[in-house]
C-alpha cells in the first residue's frame, strides 16, 4: 500500500483514554494569534483525552518478538517500522497465504534489515497466521487482506499476543463484532491492539486533535473527506491459478476480499473526522458506480451524505480513475473556524489563519517524523510499560461507518447505525479455499430497477 504526496492508503481513529498528556505538542509547536483564547469552550477535558506522547524512540525493556502475518508491500512495510522503532526488537516468523509472497518479504527482510527467516519459522496456507501465533513470541503484526483481518486479530488476542492490525477493521457487519468482541477481550486481559490508522500518531494530527478540543474551531457541525488516486493495482491472471487465487491476490479489484474504495481507502478521513468529533453516525445516502473500471466488480468512484449525533453533518468522495485531478483530506468545520488537513491549520470565520502546527520548530525538536513508526513506538511503549493501548473500539466504528456508506450505494438506499450494527451480512464466501468457482456469483452490484418502457 504506497502513498503518495498528501496521501497514504493506510490511516487511523483514535479513542479515548485517561492517559496523561505528551510533550511532543507543547505551546512551542503551535503557532496561533488568537485574540478571544479565553472565551475558548472545550469541546471535551483534555487532560481526560489519549494524547500520545510520540517520543523518537521506544523506552528501553524487555526483548519483543514479534511474528508477521501477510508478507507483501504493506506488511514488510510494517516489520521494518516495528524494528526502527528502538532496540531490542526482533521478527522471528513470517506467515503468508502464497509461498512466493513469503519468499520475496523474506528475502526483503534480509537485504533491507538483515534479519534472516529460518524455514522452520516461515508459514503459508489458509492456517499459517495459527501457526505463527501459537510460537512464543509477544506481539503480531498482520497485514493480510482486509477480509482477514477480524479473525486473525481474534486468533491472536485468544494466543495472548499484543497486535497491530491493518486497517480497515473490518469490510462488514460480522467482521466488526468480530474485531469489536476480540478489542474488548484484549483490554480485559491486559493486550495491546494498534490499528493501522497511523494518523493518531502523525505529529500535525495528533497537535490539531488538541486545538480543536481545545475549543478553537467551537462546536463541530460538518466536515467533508475526499480521496482521489488513480486506478488499482492491474493483475494479470496466471493459467495456473484458480478463480479464488486470483481473486485473493488481486484483492483491490474484488469487494468482499477488499471491502471496495470507502473501506479501503476513504475510511483513513472518516476516522479522523470520527476522532475529532468523538461521534458515530445515524445514517447515510450514498451512490457509485464504475466508469473506468473493468476488472474485479468494486466500483471506481463513491459519494456519501452523513448525518451524525447531534445535527452534525459529514460528506464524503473517493474516486480511483488515472488521468484525473488527484488530492486526499478534510476539512471540518465548526461554529467559530474550520480546522484544514492541507496545510494543518485552523481559519476563523472569515478565512484568516488563527493557528498553524509550525513543521520547522517540530524538525528542530524531534527527529522521527514518520508516523507509521511512531504509531509503533507508541505500542512497544505500552507493552513494555505494561499499560493497554485501548483505541481499538473507535477505529472499528469508522470501518463499520465505511461499511454503512458501501451498502448504502450498492442498494441505492438510506441506511441507519442500527440496521448495519445488527445486519447479518457477512461478504466472504461459503468456501475459502484455492478453487474454481463461478465468477459470475461475484456480480457488480446495481442499485435500483432496470429502466423499462412505460406501458
Amino acid at each position: 500500500m504506497a502513498s503518495e504526496e498528501g496521501l497514504t492508503r493506510r490511516n487511523f481513529l483514535a479513542g479515548i483514554a485517561t492517559m496523561g498528556l505528551g510533550n511532543s505538542i507543547g505551546s512551542g509547536l503551535l503557532l496561533t494569534s488568537c485574540s478571544d483564547k479565553e472565551k475558548q469552550i472545550p469541546l471535551h477535558p483534555v487532560d481526560e483525552l489519549y494524547i500520545p506522547e510520540l517520543p523518537d524512540k521506544a523506552i528501553d525493556g524487555k526483548p519483543i518478538k514479534a511474528a508477521l502475518i501477510g508478507c507483501g508491500g504493506r506488511g514488510i512495510g510494517a516489520a521494518f517500522n516495528f524494528l526502527e522503532a528502538g532496540d531490542d526488537l526482533s521478527i522471528m516468523a513470517l506467515a503468508d497465504l502464497f509461498p512466493d509472497k513469503l519468499e520475496a518479504g523474506r528475502q526483503r527482510l534480509k537485504t533491507g534489515k538483515n534479519v534472516d527467516i529460518p524455514d522452520e519459522l516461515c508459514f503459508t496456507g489458509f492456517d499459517a497466521y495459527q501457526k505463527v501465533c501459537e510460537l512464543p513470541v509477544d506481539l503480531v503484526l498482520i497485514a493480510s487482506p482486509n477480509c482477514f483481518h477480524p479473525e486473525q486479530m481474534k486468533y491472536a488476542i485468544e494466543k495472548g499476543k499484543h497486535v497491530f492490525v491493518e486497517k480497515p477493521a473490518a469490510i462488514d457487519p460480522v467482521g466488526y463484532r468480530t474485531f469489536l468482541a476480540a478489542a474488548k477481550q484484549a483490554v480485559n486481559v491486559g493486550l495491546s491492539i494498534l490499528p493501522g490508522t497511523q494518523y493518531h500518531f502523525d505529529r500535525p494530527f495528533v497537535a490539531s486533535f488538541r486545538k480543536v478540543q481545545e475549543g478553537m474551531i467551537g462546536r463541530i457541525i460538518s466536515g467533508y473527506v475526499y480521496y482521489h488516486t488513480g486506478r488499482d493495482q492491474y493483475i494479470v491472471r496466471h493459467p495456473k491459478w484458480t478463480d479464488m487465487e486470483y481473486m485473493i491476490r488481486g484483492h483491490f479489484n474484488w469487494n468482499w476480499v477488499n471491502g471496495d474504495q470507502i473501506s479501503n481507502m476513504l475510511v483513513h478521513w472518516i476516522d479522523v473526522f470520527n476522532w475529532f468529533s468523538m461521534s458515530k453516525p445515524i445514517n447515510v445516502i450514498a451512490y457509485g458506480s464504475r466508469i473506468r473500471k473493468n476488472i474485479g466488480n468494486v466500483y471506481d468512484n463513491f459519494s456519501m451524505h452523513f448525518e451524525y449525533e447531534n445535527g452534525v453533518t459529514l460528506d464524503g468522495m473517493v474516486r480511483r480513475i488515472d488521468g484525473c485531478d488527484n488530492g486526499a483530506g478534510i476539512i471540518i468545520h465548526g461554529e467559530k473556524g474550520s480546522w484544514h488537513s492541507s496545510d494543518f491549520s485552523i481559519r476563523n470565520r472569515n478565512g484568516e489563519v488563527i493557528w498553524q502546527y509550525d513543521r520547522e520548530e517540530a524538525k528542530a525538536k524531534f527527529k522521527v517524523h514518520d508516523m507509521y513508526t511512531l504509531e509503533h513506538i507508541m505500542l512497544i511503549n505500552h507493552i513494555r510499560e505494561g499499560k493497554v493501548l485501548d483505541i481499538a473500539e473507535t477505529v472499528a466504528t469508522s470501518a463499520l461507518t465505511a461499511v454503512m456508506a458501501r451498502e448504502s450505494a450498492y442498494s441505492g438506499k438510506k441506511y441507519t447505525w442500527e440496521q448495519i450494527i445488527s445486519s447479518p451480512l457477512n461478504t466472504l464466501p461459503e468456501e475459502i479455499a484455492l478453487v474454481n468457482v463461478d465468477l459470475k456469483k461475484f456480480e457488480i452490484p446495481l442499485p435500483g430497477i432496470t429502466f423499462t418502457k412505460d406501458e
